[in-house]
């Protein structure tokens, strides 16, 4: 029995919910023997859902027949047991969020039906592309990422995966995973979404006080001057004016702020090292971990 709940927007616009992965698998495919052309667009979320996601959601809806967004706080990925038990998860919110938006399933999976008992999780070879920058500030979570993107992509079989360019090198990451899969699945990036001042969109930026909400838009003002000067006083040096400018604010501690070949993730020191470089930087502002980056 399909075991779902069918939640009515207006007159017959509604979204089916499943936490069953077979159930879910069982439908989609069902559906693409009625219909051997159809297209599915998938949108892996964590839930406290923002613009951003939705922006992902209204994409996968233009390019494809049926659209299904998983809402799943995965535990893989998380280094803490503090951040993974603090994550928010306002449920009701992003259910309506989903329906407003035009969504056609949302999959809320239980841990035990993305990692039943009898699933072993996988090392996967991710070229060290797994141990740089994030992965090597955040042990494991690549992998973890992985592994719950192998099982949502065996789960749901998407013509078409979406991602934010915010997360940039877990979309290298899951680009990665999908040629070690060996699928015809096609990961799509969409530009980074942003508040009114700037801020890239984040389910954390909720954690930060009104204020530092508007001014956390230094970020982002800085990476639009490493772009506009790099060519005049090179890339090093644009950069090292972001990271002084960063030393003097109050409450902002630098993670990182690098240069990096698009592909490879691996560091640049010149705008002639790589044909497309991307800036990536980890801003914490009021105890707040922001990420950002910029293509230049």
């Amino acid at each position: 029995m399909w075991n779902v709940l069918v939640a009515f927007k207006v007159f017959f616009l509604y979204m089916i919910l499943t936490k069953r992965a077979s159930e879910l698998t069982n439908y989609l495919r069902e559906l693409k023997k009625q219909n051997p052309q159809l297209s599915i667009g998938f949108v892996p979320t964590m839930g406290a859902l923002h613009n951003g996601h939705l922006s992902l959601i209204y994409e996968s809806i233009r390019e494809n027949d049926r659209t299904v967004c998983s809402i799943f706080v995965n535990p893989t990925q998380f280094g803490e047991k503090k951040d993974l038990e603090t994550y928010p998860k306002p449920i009701e919110q992003d259910m309506q969020m989903l329906m407003d938006a035009g969504t056609d399933i949302l999959f809320l999976p239980e841990v035990d039906e993305v990692y039943p008992p009898d699933y072993e999780h996988q090392t996967f070879d991710l070229n060290g592309l797994d141990l740089k920058i994030e992965g090597e500030m955040r042990p494991g979570h690549f992998q973890g990422v992985c592994n719950v993107l192998y099982r949502f992509f065996e789960i749901v079989e998407p013509t078409r995966a979406y991602f934010g360019q915010k997360d940039f090198q877990q979309t290298v990451v899951a680009k990665m995973l999908v040629d070690l899969m060996d699928t015809d699945l096609e990961i799509r990036v969409m530009p980074i979404a942003r508040e009114d001042h700037g801020l890239a969109m984040s389910s954390r930026n909720r954690r930060l006080p009104d204020h530092a909400r508007k001014s956390a838009n230094f970020i982002y003002h800085g990476l639009l001057k490493i772009k506009e000067t790099a060519p005049e006083i090179g890339l090093q040096a644009a950069i090292q004016n972001m990271k002084e400018d960063i030393l003097k604010r109050d409450n902002a501690e630098l993670e990182y702020l690098l240069a990096v070949n698009a592909n490879t993730i691996n560091e640049v020191q010149n705008l002639s090292d790589a044909d497309e470089i991307v800036i990536l930087t980890v801003v914490k502002y009021y105890d707040v971990r922001l990420l950002d980056n910029m293509y230049i």
